[in-house]
């Protein structure tokens, strides 16, 4: 990623700012609709479900300009979520879900083509590095 690509990520994530929940809200609702299979994988109560959400993302996009810090991250959150029953498939649908719902909670003609171009390069980073994460976790018991 260039680093005008990070500053897009992150102006973008910012300016969500207090409609933080109502992204999450989107996002979840979004996920269901393209996969509903993925409603089982979340056992939380939905707010304090979002609650983390927003708090991880907040953690990923913060660290997405120190690769050093956002790689150890992301492995140690796909190691994680192998015990949360995530997998591989599951990583596409969760990218479409995260783009759209940045698209739609983001003031409109504000999120241009740059913007979903740089979220789905750093999400396909997130991802990928994750499944690395994923792949050298123990299997679940």
């Amino acid at each position: 990623m260039t680093p005008e690509q990070i500053e897009l990520v992150q102006a973008s994530y910012a300016a969500i700012g207090e409609r933080a929940d109502e992204f999450a809200v989107t996002f979840y609702d979004r996920l269901f609709e393209l996969d509903p299979s993925t409603r089982s994988l979340f056992s939380t109560e939905p707010a304090v479900q979002r609650a983390k959400f927003v708090e991880q993302l907040d953690q990923i996009v913060a660290s997405i300009s120190d690769l050093d810090s956002f790689v150890a991250g992301a492995l140690e959150l796909g190691a994680r979520h192998v015990g949360y029953g995530t997998r591989t498939g599951h990583y596409k649908v969760l990218g479409l879900a995260l783009v759209d719902a940045l698209e739609t909670t983001s003031t409109p003609g504000t999120f241009t083509e740059a913007h979903r171009e740089a979220w789905l390069l750093a999400y396909n980073l997130l991802a990928e590095t994750m499944m690395r994460g994923a792949a050298s976790a123990p299997l679940p018991h």
